[in-house]
């Protein structure tokens, strides 16, 4: 039907999403029409929310692209990225332990 989604575009761009922000001056290498393009990593996640922004709204033209998907995948990266920062994963990895812990009695 129309509007279906398949494949992992959105948790790929979400992981390059966490990594261009941790390692923000990490160079990447891409090809654009054959030509090899080396940016820093910020670069192209900037880049990549505004061609996704720029695809949502129609200003690319019609396509079979998922934008709103990869636009989602770069939004939950930079989340994740925040929260890792704060130190939430490790507070709820504490929090699973703890519960896990109760469930089996110990």
């Amino acid at each position: 039907g129309q509007g279906s989604c398949v494949g992992l575009s959105g948790v790929t761009l979400a992981l390059l999403a966490f990594d261009s922000l941790v390692y923000p001056t990490k160079e990447l290498r891409l090809f654009v029409s054959f030509f090899p393009i080396t940016l820093p990593a910020y670069y192209l996640f900037l880049g990549l929310i505004g061609f996704s922004i720029m695809g949502m709204i129609g200003v690319a033209g019609r396509s079979n692209v998922a934008h709103s998907t990869h636009l989602g995948g770069l939004l939950y990266g930079y989340l994740y990225y925040k929260a890792f920062k704060r130190g939430w994963p490790r507070l709820w990895d504490y929090r699973l332990r703890k519960a896990y812990r109760a469930l089996r009695g110990n």
